[in-house]
């Protein structure tokens, strides 16, 4: 019979343990494990080449008939005869419990405590009370055990707890289907039956994942061997945790580095988003930190938090990411939890510059020359954009004619180019009190595309003519030119009316249009903030 792939790598790496396992050699305490780099059998690396071809070598010819024969392996599906003796726990008895869910330790029954329960020490030396639930094992042999040996135990027990015998022992019993019992499973790789030897055996089984599965018969656990494609996907399934555990030690290395760094050294925030692994962990806590998180990023970020020794809550996650200096201190989260896109690609930053130094303009045959009015921009102090003003005048009639020039980009524009497209994906811009964030890149919306002072500018015009009652008489709209003569604030075109300048008319028929048309407004049964729109039929809306 060929061996399985999967024999074949088994054989490959077993431990001297397991190769004397496969040689049907009882292991003596003082053979069992040697020392990393050493055979148990005193060979070098070449001899266990040659052991493990022998081992390959008997698997095909003799079926391994002598290994069946030695261990006693009955029918297929049959289980061993030999009953284990149930033990009650009393004191004396060494025994394994459950500590918490991630630990377990070895302990001795010191007396009752109350009706259930049993007071214990541990390995440890601290007393504690336990259910009969939290006993995972009561090792054999082990009747009035002195607690201060545990250590000796668990220092005997290292030596014998190697992984590989699991799969080795896998290999041998999948082969016949047989199940065993702790202590079954302890004569067949140890040659032993003793505690030491079954209290090996029980850790290495009940920690096991891949190879063996627990079931329950008749009071006693016992062990199955898994089907082969099930090993085969488990195998896959740890490999890729271990990998994963790696990637996030990783990480947690890179993150406390960062954190002990001085405010003014933190790594820059786009370093963290280079490396697609750790963009995904530093894109997680901030997914994680903001509450917009999928149940995978909800996973990783609160085992990375763990790691970290933090709560998993968002508050933990945004102080990390401040401390690591991904976030600034004074971050405002409602950006990243709707999605705003703060900065551009360079494929779109490259596409702006392009157009500020060359932009024909596709309207220039139909643009209206108003470059000799009197052009008010008007805004507060801290605007960025000045993208609207007015002008004014009398006509020789009396009534009053008003422009509203508001920038023209879409004059920039193609209709469904890169910049058109990013436009309308983030779809305004956005005036907070700690940025600004405009709808396309800074250079090009603070510069060509807003109203510059002193400077030929495209705009579309809306010019209206006033009843002297405040009402529209007429309107039109053109593309225009005009030149801005002054960029004001609020308070400083107040400072310019009351300085009552003779060239500055234009200014004074603009405040008289707007106190008109609020006349009007008031009439009609508008206010400052709202309007009816059922208040008024017929007539000019305003």
């Amino acid at each position: 019979m060929r061996p399985s792939p999967m024999a074949a790598r088994a054989a490959s790496g077993c431990s001297s343990a397991a190769l004397a396992f496969f040689r049907l050699r009882p292991l003596g305490r003082a053979t069992r494990l040697a020392p990393a780099g050493r055979s148990a059998f005193g060979a070098t690396a070449a001899c266990r080449g040659r052991l493990v071809d022998s081992v390959l070598q008997e698997l095909r010819s003799r079926r391994r008939v002598r290994v069946s024969a030695r261990i006693g392996l009955q029918g297929t599906k049959e289980l061993s005869d030999s009953k284990i003796e149930k033990r009650t726990i009393q004191k004396g008895l060494l025994l394994e419990f459950h500590k918490d869910s991630e630990r377990s330790l070895l302990a001795v029954v010191e007396r009752p405590d109350g009706k259930k329960n049993w007071v214990v020490t541990d390995q440890n030396g601290i007393l504690s009370s336990i259910k009969p639930q939290q006993v995972t094992y009561v090792v054999p042999g082990t009747m009035d055990f002195d607690c201060s040996r545990i250590a000796e135990f668990l220092e005997k027990a290292q030596d014998l707890l190697d992984p590989t015998i699991l799969e080795c022992a896998w290999m041998e019993l999948s082969e016949k289907d047989k199940s065993v019992t702790v202590e079954e499973f302890a004569d067949i790789v140890y040659g032993s039956k003793e505690s030491l030897e079954s209290y090996c055996a029980h850790f290495l089984l009940s920690r096991d994942i891949v190879y063996f599965v627990k079931v329950e018969s008749r009071g006693s656990s016992i062990y199955q061997p898994r089907p082969s494609a099930q090993v085969d996907e488990l195998l896959r399934r740890k490999l890729a945790k271990e990998a994963a555990d790696k990637e996030l030690e990783e990480f947690v290395h890179l993150l406390k580095s960062a954190k002990a760094l001085p405010l003014g050294s933190k790594p820059p925030k786009n370093s963290w988003l280079m490396e697609e692994k750790v963009k995904q962990k530093i894109e997680s806590l901030q997914a994680y930190a903001v509450d917009v998180c999928n149940d995978e990023q909800r996973r990783m970020a609160g085992n990375i938090l763990k790691a970290m020794g933090f709560a998993r809550t968002s508050s933990a996650a945004l102080k990390l990411l401040i401390n690591v200096g991904y976030f600034p201190v004074h971050v405002n989260l409602d950006l990243f939890r709707y999605d705003v896109q703060t900065t551009y690609t360079e494929k779109v930053l490259s596409v702006a510059e392009e157009l500020l130094v060359d932009c024909p303009d596709s309207d220039k045959h139909v643009r209206k020359d108003l470059s000799n009015l009197r052009v008010y921009a008007i805004d507060v102090d801290e605007a960025d954009e000045l993208d609207d003003a007015l002008s004014a005048t009398r006509l020789p009639d009396g009534r009053i004619k008003v422009w509203i020039h508001v920038a023209d980009p879409t004059c920039f524009l193609q209709p469904r180019s890169i910049l058109d497209r990013e436009a309308m994906h983030r779809g305004t811009s956005i005036f907070l009190p700690t940025a600004t964030f405009p709808m396309f890149p800074e250079r090009l919306a603070m510069n060509a595309m807003s109203l510059q002072q002193g400077t030929d500018c495209r705009s579309v015009s809306v010019s209206v003519i006033l009843h002297p009652d405040g009402s529209i008489a007429e309107y039109s709209i053109e593309n225009s030119v005009i030149k801005p003569t002054y960029m004001l604030t609020y308070e400083g075109a107040t400072e310019l009316l009351y300085m009552n300048l003779e060239e500055e008319k234009d200014l004074r028929i603009l405040q008289e249009a707007a106190s008109i048309r609020a006349q009007w407004r008031r009439s009609q049964g508008f206010n400052r903030h709202c309007y009816d729109r059922t208040s008024y039929q017929g007539g000019k809306s305003g």
